[in-house]
């Protein structure tokens, strides 16, 4: 037995004092003489022996009772054999690594692995040498430290270790275990551990990273499944693909979906559901420890934004049994060309190279661009039957005309302008008015005309214009990179316009070179307007015949219909900031998360900045977002939301091995390689304390009967 306080133990001491009033205060017994003595003497004896047995137990009581104060205030305890791979019981610097990754949810019986893992760090807690000092780590990624200094106030370490919940990020233990290292390099003690608290998953030691300080601790791993291997099933992957047999809003889902136990799943529940309702379900076999693709046929009813969630029955670990998904059904966007230079000759045609963008061979699923053209003077009488009106190389059209065509644009329509030889600056300018988004100025060539027998356009063989920054903050141009082959398309004709300067309803998308611009957009009414510089064929450019042109056209196209442009980003994982464009109008965005909380971000946070790097990521779902411009009224915008999934790797608990923190770089030497057998203290002065609480309760009782 040892002893945390032994000084206490001089209160034994006082054990002396109920031996002397027991036997200062023994009765004795009177001679009495009389006649019937045998009587007497018989009766005698056995009221003697009661009030001995009485006294005897009244002793003891009063012995032990004073006895087990300076017994329990000396704080008894034996050392025993630990169940740990290390010893505690000595004094030493040690560190706490808790697991609150999105795998310690599992429930193995009644009780989540955290919870045991939260039990365990408290046992180490209380067993740890009485000069030890201990610190707090988390195991997940970010490696918070809620203790991230040494201490020994282990009360209050084992507060912040109950208040600590999981949470749904990924382990990144090797991390953790660097700052752990960095937190005992200034340890006082020469004995040095972290414990790591965990479920024994190998992916928690993936992560690569600098390695370790020069003294580095030794390593318990305390593996809190105990060796075993939890049940669990997950959908890790879902993938999104065209299903043109259902039409133009056909969608093909696909789950993939994995088992991580050594039990086959037959029959395995799969359900899709949109909006939040299930439209179909089915059955899946997956192998142990292997994985299976569940695919689903969809037909949307509109274009727009759906979500999407791909779902499992729940299993022990719930929140992987769910992968959610942003799926965009492009809408039919009804498109009028007008041919204002036509020609025999197919290829010599104005709309040649835009048709052919518009609607790429059979592609027209694909492009979901219904397109029809026709000469400058045949414009439909009614253009409403219309999304978007391409107005190419056309002469000033007459006034009926541009009173149709700006009741279009201000009802919500999109119109496109490309110049040409036969766009006359000022009678455009007479004709349209502020239907353009800025006014004419002239055309200037950059290269002398030489044209080649047979073929209409320029041979440039002189300098030329290129497009500058292309500015991806555009929802029309998030599909380019900043070094896109667009901006490698020479210009040797372009139209100039007048200064005018940006503002809400006008801007200038894409520039010269010479800081001239190429493309201007503005709002009028309802409806938006594009004007570009050059033509839409080879008279003017190469710009044709770039791998870019396409894109651009049906991005400009999808842009003044409304429509949705791009496929919707794979979605993000939880813990990680998701990146939102900021356009230059936006001076509020609001952000929705799964579970209804809202997060807004005003001008003052916004300013300056072309990216919002959004990092309350904490949830799997769907985060939906509203912006607000001038007038600060926000609007969903649906292009801009985006998903949240948990990462795959966390529905795997194969185990690491034994090598796998040294192979992080977590330490030099191995808490199994300890010369030392693990020992643990066991407290006895409970035990005390509940003995004192026996023998005062003893005496109380003899007493009273006395």
């Amino acid at each position: 037995m040892h002893f945390l306080a032994p000084l206490f133990l001089a209160g034994l001491a006082a054990t002396l004092v109920p031996i002397l009033v027991h036997l200062i205060g023994r009765r004795r017994a009177r001679t009495v003489r009389f006649s019937a003595m045998d009587f007497l003497f018989a009766s005698q004896k056995k009221v003697a022996t009661r009030l001995r047995l009485r006294q005897l137990l009244l002793l003891l009581a009063r012995l032990g009772a004073i006895a087990a104060v300076p017994l329990a205030l000396a704080r008894p305890f034996a050392v025993g054999r630990a169940d740990l791979p290390a010893t505690v019981a000595r004094a030493q610097s040690a560190v706490l690594v808790l697991d609150d990754s999105a795998s310690m949810r599992v429930r193995m019986g009644r009780t989540p692995l955290f919870e045991r893992a939260q039990a365990r760090a408290r046992e180490i807690l209380g067993l740890l040498g009485r000069d030890s000092e201990v610190a707090l780590v988390l195991g997940s990624e970010g490696a918070d430290a809620p203790v991230g200094e040494l201490t020994q106030d282990r009360a209050r370490v084992g507060r912040v270790i109950d208040a600590q919940k999981p949470s749904l990020k990924a382990a990144d233990l090797a991390l953790a275990v660097r700052r752990a290292a960095q937190i005992l390099s200034t340890a006082g003690h020469s004995e040095r551990r972290v414990f790591v608290l965990t479920d024994g998953a190998a992916h928690a030691w993936d992560a690569a990273g600098p390695p370790p300080p020069d003294r580095s601790p030794a390593v318990v791993l305390v593996d809190v499944t105990e060796g075993a291997l939890p049940k669990n099933h997950a959908i890790v992957g879902a993938e999104v693909g065209p299903a043109s047999q259902l039409g133009p809003r056909g969608v093909k889902l696909t789950a993939e979906i994995a088992n991580f136990s050594d039990v086959p799943e037959k029959d395995l529940a799969v359900t899709l559901r949109v909006g939040g309702r299930a439209v179909a379900r089915g059955l899946a076999d997956v192998p142990a420890h292997g994985r299976a693709r569940k695919a689903f046929l969809h037909a949307f009813p509109e274009g727009g934004y759906y979500d999407v969630v791909l779902e499992l029955p729940e299993d022990a670990l719930a929140v992987d049994d769910r992968r959610f998904v942003r799926v965009e059904v492009r809408k039919q966007a009804r498109v009028l060309l007008v041919d204002g230079d036509p020609r025999t000759i197919r290829r010599d045609d104005e709309l040649f190279y835009l048709e052919t963008a518009l609607r790429p061979g059979e592609a027209a699923v694909e492009s979901q661009l219904e397109v029809q053209s026709v000469p400058a003077d045949g414009l439909p009488k009614k253009l409403s039957d219309y999304d978007v009106i391409f107005l190419c190389n056309a002469k000033a059209p007459p006034a009926a005309a541009v009173a149709a065509l700006r009741a279009f644009v201000e009802a919500g329509g999109g119109l496109f302008i490309s110049v040409g030889e036969n766009v006359d600056p000022d009678a455009y300018q007479a004709a349209l008015g502020d239907l353009l988004p800025q006014p004419l100025k002239g055309a200037r060539a950059i290269a002398p005309e030489r044209r080649t027998e047979g073929e209409s356009g320029l041979e440039g063989e002189g300098p030329a214009e290129r497009l500058g920054r292309i500015d991806r903050r555009h929802p029309m141009l998030t599909v380019f990179s900043e070094d896109a082959v667009l901006r490698k398309a020479p210009f040797y004709r372009l139209m100039l316009l007048a200064p005018t300067p940006d503002t809400e309803s006008r801007r200038t998308l894409l520039r010269f070179e010479s800081g001239a611009p190429a493309l201007v957009e503005a709002e009028i009414g309802q409806g938006r307007v594009l004007l570009f510089t050059s033509t839409i064929d080879r008279d003017w450019t190469k710009l044709p015949i770039n791998p870019d042109f396409t894109p651009l056209m049906q991005q400009a196209a999808r842009y003044l219909a409304r429509a949705p442009m791009r496929e919707p980003e794979p979605p993000g994982v939880v813990g990680r900031p998701h990146q939102l464009p900021i356009l230059p109008e936006v001076t509020r965005i609001e952000v929705t998360l799964p579970q209804g909380a809202h997060k807004l971000f005003d001008r003052a946070e916004l300013s300056g900045r072309r990216e919002l790097a959004f990092a309350d990521t904490w949830e799997p779902g769907f985060y939906h977002v509203a912006t607000a411009a001038a007038d600060g009224t926000l609007e969903p915008r649906p292009a801009l939301d985006f998903a949240v999934n948990l990462d795959a790797k966390e529905s795997d608990f194969a185990k690491a091995r034994v090598s796998a923190p040294a192979a992080a770089g977590a330490g030099e030497r191995s808490a199994q390689a300890s010369a030392d057998a693990p020992t643990r203290r066991i407290e006895l002065w409970h035990a005390v304390a509940a003995a004192l609480l026996v023998f005062l309760l003893l005496e109380g009782t003899i007493t009273r009967r006395g």
